[in-house]
Formats: C-alpha cells, structure tokens, sequence
C-alpha cells in the first residue's frame, strides 16, 4: 500500500509539474505571434495586450481558419477588426449588450436588422453629399454603431 501511495504521489508530482510547464495563451506576447498572425490581426495589434486569455485563444482559432475563408469573408473581417479597433471602451460596451440582445431575439427580428445593416453598408459605399445616419441599434441605442450580421467569432 505504501508502494502504491509514493507511486501516485511521484505520478501526481510530475504530472503537475509538466502541465505548469505547459505554455499559456496568457503569456503570448504580441511579439510571439508568427509574421502571418501579426498579419492578419494587425487592427488589433495595439489591444492584444488588454485581452485574456480566453479573447486571445479565440483570435489564433480564427487567424487558423483564415486562409481558407474566402476572400470576401477574409476581406469583410478585416473592417470588421478595423472597425472594432476604432471604437471606444464604451462603444464596444454597447456593441457586446447589443449582440446579446439581438442573439435572443427571433430569426426574424435578426434577418431585418441585418438587411438594414446591409442597406446601411450600400450606402456608406454609394459617393453621396450628405452622410447617412446611422440606423437604430436594436433596443434604439445610437451611441453605438448597429451590429454586423453575427459572426461565429463573436
């Protein structure tokens, strides 16, 4: 019994050991990311130092599936990231409690938002002499621009 209990002891030790030894997200420092990865998450370049762990795994998941996304999805992410990387603490606040809201919403209040937000994009896109107003942000909050159609990385 003796045996067996300094076994699993000496087990549990080096099994400890190894898994402290196990790198961490936490301490992948931006200057540790490969050139590729700097790369494409270059617009979040000066914030990778504010995310956890847990932001910072789902950034590398993603910068994974990038090559083979299709240019457009690969395009749309990158002013997606630009876009975030422009707003405020408070702004992004607001965007988070609004993706909550509109995720409980139903299939249907989400598929008008996100034709308005289309409509919104058409525009920013079309050369006009007055600038569009922003549409509402579910819940009528303007202070933060509406919601992008939900992305799986959100």
């Amino acid at each position: 019994m003796a045996k067996a209990l300094a076994a699993l002891t000496l087990w549990l030790c080096i099994a400890l050991s190894a898994f402290a030894a196990a790198p961490h997200n936490k301490q992948l420092d931006w200057s540790q990311l490969t050139p590729e990865q700097q790369q494409i998450l270059a617009p979040l370049a000066s914030d990778w130092i504010n995310f956890d762990e847990r932001r910072r795994t789902k950034w590398l998941l993603l910068v994974k599936r990038y090559p083979q996304m299709k240019p457009e999805e690969q395009q749309r992410l990158q002013t997606q990231m630009k876009d975030w990387s422009k707003l405020t603490p408070e702004q992004r606040r607001i965007a988070r409690e609004n993706y909550k809201k509109l995720a409980k919403q139903p299939p249907e209040k989400r598929e008008a938002v996100k034709r308005k937000w289309q409509e919104h994009e058409q525009q920013k896109q079309a050369p006009s002499n007055s600038a569009p107003s922003l549409p509402a942000a579910p819940g009528g909050n303007k202070t933060a621009p509406p919601l992008a159609p939900a992305s799986p990385t959100r």
